[in-house]
């Protein structure tokens, strides 16, 4: 199974940040628009990893959490960005808590301990809002102003169907 963890956003959130990019990108040519109902922000990828090990990795998380608990915080989503490698538009803060980015590299080091992908890329906090964008887009008219309170984060199995790629929540851990 291909598993992340990932920060969920709530509904009300996806669908403000939707129409937001569908509002300020409207000619995007040749783009594919990630559905909203698909926004969230990895924490780390952890990969394919077989379904035995699944119990491990979400009692290594509970054991990592009771021993020194994260915090709730707050994320300002007040920045746009471009990878052209990847083709890929995001959104994202312009500041990542301290505690967010241990967080992440925390989870990072519980899925490669079972068998999971180590990925030696920086922490970029995101939302995938378009991938196969093949040169960067125009500078949106209304710059993007997004608050995004987060107090739990979910483990997160990528499925692919006839319909694209959908997720599924297979645990949920909060935060104090």
């Amino acid at each position: 199974m291909r598993i992340f963890f990932a920060l969920d956003l709530e509904p009300a959130a996806k669908l403000e940040m939707g129409a937001w990019r569908d509002k300020s990108f409207r000619g995007l040519a040749a783009a594919r628009p990630v559905p909203s109902g698909n926004f969230h922000i990895t924490l780390a990828f952890i990969g394919d990893v077989a379904e035995h090990k699944l119990e491990r990795l979400c009692d290594s998380v509970d054991q990592s959490l009771s021993r020194e608990p994260s915090e709730t915080a707050s994320l300002a989503i007040n920045e746009l960005g471009y990878w052209q490698r990847q083709g890929i538009l995001w959104l994202g803060p312009g500041h990542c808590p301290g505690q967010l980015s241990q967080l992440a590299g925390r989870l990072k080091g519980l899925g490669a301990r079972v068998g999971g992908k180590l990925d030696h890329r920086t922490f970029q906090p995101h939302i995938t809002l378009f991938r196969r964008c093949k040169v960067p887009p125009p500078p949106p008219l209304e710059p993007p102003d997004f608050s995004l309170d987060y107090d739990d984060f979910v483990l997160l199995e990528s499925r692919q169907g006839k319909r694209g790629v959908s997720y599924h929540t297979l645990q949920r851990w909060q935060l104090l």
